[in-house]
């Protein structure tokens, strides 16, 4: 058990030693196709990534993580009746959140180039949330907030990219841009305008959506390599 534990520990020593870790930040644009386009009609899904991959010292391999988050739909309504007996404005707000995560694997057939082109595999998850909150003001404190409706997936992404030198900085901050395909099992998810206020019962009436999350992907980024030299 003992051994079990200590392999990790001396891996990740003499990956700092040997200095081939490379990290980096994407503004990432997914548009709906496929099944996902034929269940939800056109859905956009804003995000921000960051990654983080170590580099194999004898091979044009890298490795990592990648984590994202976005905010891919915001409704907010003025209502004066989510309360019996109370007719104030209230302010009802509903967001739709999406959160990933993904193991990273790149090829790069051309390491030496001065335009580094490469090729992605990720494997991972796709987590999908609603959630409101009920305000008198956009400065006060919630009158209410609940979950509406939470579901996960998992996602397999194939991709290609390349990334550019920049010349007003080091050699080791390069441009990056990619495009992705993703696509998953089957989820629940809500979209934008999915949840409607039934006040006769005071209820909010759900109509969720369901299939694979099928997108493509352009991304555009910065990576820096040698981060710990």
């Amino acid at each position: 058990m003992r051994k079990l534990l200590l392999f990790p520990i001396l891996f990740l020593a003499f990956s700092v030693q040997a200095q081939f870790f490379l990290g980096g930040a994407h503004f990432n644009g997914s548009s709906s196709v496929g099944n996902l386009k034929k269940e939800a009609s056109s859905v956009f899904f804003p995000t921000i990534s960051g990654f983080m991959l170590y580099e194999f010292e004898q091979a044009p391999i890298q490795i990592g993580l990648d984590l994202g988050y976005g905010l891919y739909g915001s409704k907010l309504e003025k209502r004066t009746d989510l309360y019996t007996g109370f007719n104030d404005e209230l302010r009802l707000r509903r967001n739709n959140h999406i959160a990933t995560g993904f193991v990273t694997m790149r090829y790069l057939p051309l390491v030496q180039a001065k335009f580094t082109p490469f090729i992605e595999a990720q494997f991972g998850a796709n987590y999908l949330f609603t959630n409101y909150q009920i305000r008198a003001t956009i400065d006060e404190e919630p009158i209410e907030k609940e979950l509406d409706h939470s579901d996960w997936a998992i996602a397999y992404r194939l991709g290609a990219g390349i990334q550019i030198p920049l010349p007003f900085l080091d050699s080791s901050t390069k441009l990056e841009f990619k495009t992705t395909y993703q696509t998953s099992n089957s989820i629940r998810f809500l979209t934008k305008g999915d949840v409607t206020y039934l006040p006769d019962e005071g209820i909010f009436d759900y109509n969720f959506r369901r299939g694979p999350l099928e997108f493509l992907t352009f991304s555009i980024g910065v990576v820096v390599y040698d981060l710990f030299y």
